[in-house]
């Protein structure tokens, strides 16, 4: 009876291809955060290497390696800018990663690249700390305990062959390694103290920023943001009316004809009460970075806990200074259309452009004429939604007098036209106003309990002071609430953005956002005899957890059941590959159609052919009883191999 081999691999070309596999993953892993320049200078270096590896055996000489890595490296020294320092320093690790692959590769430069591949991995978590840096974690740590294991193998014999099931072992033994390894990992996550002060602080890029509402707000500019679907923030509360749905940011109160300002105005103290009537709702927000210090909240946000915000007279938060990484903040706010405020500056609100065209002036007569203040701010109110204006956010009346043109002759724009030329109106009618920018509107995840608020949603609209009563919200914007919304919600590609984007979302509020003062409250519960902490996860409507439990449950299931189905001849066939190996070393290859005695037959040396028939014939003994090899078997084996 003939023992045939599966077709072998050398150990060579497997340790490559791992090695090529971790090339890209480190490249795809960053790619989202360099330049086009050198993604492309990467992809070059990168698909001649593999040109020069598989088809013409042709290597670049290491000194011209080493003087184009030191070109790098000065190139960076000189174009380093602090802003981007981490950018900088990836891009340029790129480089040098993508050139290692160039050199002809022993077990010590495999070694290198494999340890490059982990500080770009480091440098992707300076960069980003997001759901796919977590996922790009794990799937670098499987590959490098694969290709480590493999390098070992190696580095014994480089021509070394395997056959295909010796490969799958070898492959299911090596991911004990992150199996038990990440667990672990997750444990000291949980338990290991955190400050929020880390030690490499000054080496994180801040997240890059989103345009936003700056404290000046020119007449088209917001055309710019609302053409933006990126997601400004997230907001954590239940559900509420869609027209109640206005996020309340900076106030602009002085006007120059072109552009709305907000003047400097008196802080706060956030204990100090607020007099706004109607019902409270809690929000927890995750605010994305933009380019201003303005901290959003729901309608009157009466309270917010930020440490170091400010509140000001008007109802408007702001941060020392621009917000450059993700926050995390709760919000009180009263639900209503009217706040009171004390003595306000009838003159900063009643403020209009000297040359105010008299156009506009004769229109402001006109439309409140009459006594009663509610009905000329109605009248205002109808003369933008009569029809006769539409909203638009192309080739917008840009120019000298935008607003005389938008009145009179285009009669399109977006919201800060019909805002700005409806505060105008009413203060040339003697009614105190001003803007009141922020966002419109919003998607409710129903997965995740949450709004996605995109910048494209951003808004302005004009509060009117009316004595007695205080300010009152007023959106003369003729638009539908649909505008506001992401898209139609039985759109399969929205479906699945929102589940990916509920998953991130929970990836923030409970990983990335855990730190000292969650651990010191998990503890503190436990110690107060509490079983577990409360966590606001409402598991039935998180439907996603139910297919990622399936979706673990069969990978185990898949994992434990080829390694039973492979553990059935492991043993004989490792013994066999040791006794094939250790004849190679002498020349001689056994051809995939022979047996193992007529292999041993065509030895020439009598000396080593008898120890090899001896092998055989103890090996044959064994196998053929239809039983595994014992222990004392497969000591029998090994001291015969030993002795060859």
């Amino acid at each position: 009876m003939k023992v045939v081999d599966l077709k072998s691999i050398k150990i060579i070309h497997i340790v490559k291809v791992f090695t090529y596999a971790i090339g890209v993953i480190s490249f795809l892993s960053i790619a989202r955060y360099i330049s086009f320049v050198y993604s492309g200078l990467f992809l070059l270096i990168f698909s001649i290497s593999v040109y020069f590896e598989y088809k013409n055996r042709f290597f670049i000489p290491r000194w011209i390696i080493n003087l184009f890595s030191l070109g790098i490296v000065a190139y960076t020294i000189y174009r380093i800018n602090t802003d981007e320092l981490v950018i900088q320093l990836v891009e340029a690790l790129l480089i040098i990663f993508a050139v290692k692959f160039l050199e002809e590769k022993k077990t010590r430069d495999y070694m290198q690249i494999y340890t490059l591949s982990l500080f770009l991995l480091a440098g992707l978590g300076l960069l980003s700390l997001d759901i796919v840096f977590s996922v790009y974690l794990i799937i670098v740590v499987i590959m490098l305990s694969l290709s480590s294991v493999l390098l070992t193998f190696y580095s014994q014999d480089p021509e070394m062959e395997l056959d295909f099931r010796t490969i799958l072992k070898i492959i299911f033994k090596s991911l004990y390694i992150p199996c038990v390894a990440i667990p672990l990992t997750v444990v000291m996550f949980v338990i290991l103290p955190r400050t929020q002060y880390p030690i490499l602080n000054f080496l994180n890029r801040p997240d890059k920023a989103k345009t936003g509402f700056t404290e000046s707000v020119r007449l088209g500019a917001v055309s710019n943001i609302q053409e933006d679907a990126s997601i400004i923030m997230r907001v954590h509360m239940e559900r509420i009316r869609d027209e109640d749905l206005y996020w309340r940011g900076i106030v602009l109160d002085y006007f120059d004809g072109i552009s709305w300002k907000s003047s400097k105005k008196q802080y706060l103290n956030q204990n100090q009460p607020v007099i706004v009537p109607g019902a409270s709702v809690k929000q927890v927000i995750y605010l994305e970075p933009y380019e201003n210090r303005y901290i959003f909240g729901l309608d009157k946000p009466v309270f917010i806990s930020l440490k170091g915000i400010k509140r000001l007279e008007d109802l408007s938060y702001v941060m020392p200074s621009p917000i450059e990484r993700r926050l995390r903040y709760e919000v009180l706010s009263v639900m209503s259309h009217v706040f009171y405020e004390h003595d306000i500056d009838k003159t900063l609100y009643l403020q209009v452009p000297e040359n105010i065209s008299e156009r506009i002036r004769q229109l402001a007569k006109i439309l409140a004429s009459g006594n009663d203040i509610l009905n000329n701010i109605q009248a205002v109110y109808n003369f933008f939604n009569d029809g006769s204006f539409r909203y638009s956010l192309k080739n917008l009346p840009v120019s000298r007098t935008p607003l005389e043109d938008f009145l009179f002759k285009n009669k399109y724009g977006n919201c800060e036209y019909f805002a700005s030329a409806f505060a105008v109106i009413l203060r040339l009618a003697g009614i105190p106003s001003r803007l009141v920018g922020g966002y419109r509107g919003g998607y409710y995840n129903d997965v995740g309990k949450y709004y996605l608020v995109p910048q494209k949603n951003a808004h302005v609209w004009v509060e009117a002071y009316i004595n007695g009563k205080g300010w009152m919200r007023f959106d003369p914007t003729p638009v539908a609430y649909e505008t506001f919304g992401l898209g139609k919600k039985k759109d399969i590609i929205l479906q699945i953005r929102l589940i990916m984007d509920t998953i991130n979302f929970y990836w923030y509020a409970f990983v990335i956002n855990y730190n000292l003062d969650r651990q010191l409250s998990i503890a503190f519960a436990i110690t107060q005899g509490i079983k577990r902490p409360h966590l606001k996860l409402d598991i039935k409507n998180l439907a996603f957890i139910k297919y990622v439990a399936i979706f673990l449950s069969v990978l185990i299931l898949s994992f434990f059941s080829i390694k039973a189905f492979m553990r059935r001849q492991d043993k004989e066939r490792y013994m066999l590959w040791q006794f094939y190996r250790r004849l190679n070393k002498y020349g001689y290859k056994k051809r995939a159609s022979q047996g193992l005695e007529e292999f041993v037959s065509i030895i020439k040396d009598e000396n080593l052919k008898e120890k090899a028939r001896e092998f055989v014939v103890a090996f044959e003994e064994s196998f053929y009883r239809d039983k595994k090899l014992s222990r004392m078997d497969i000591k029998r084996l090994k001291r015969i191999i030993k002795a060859i």
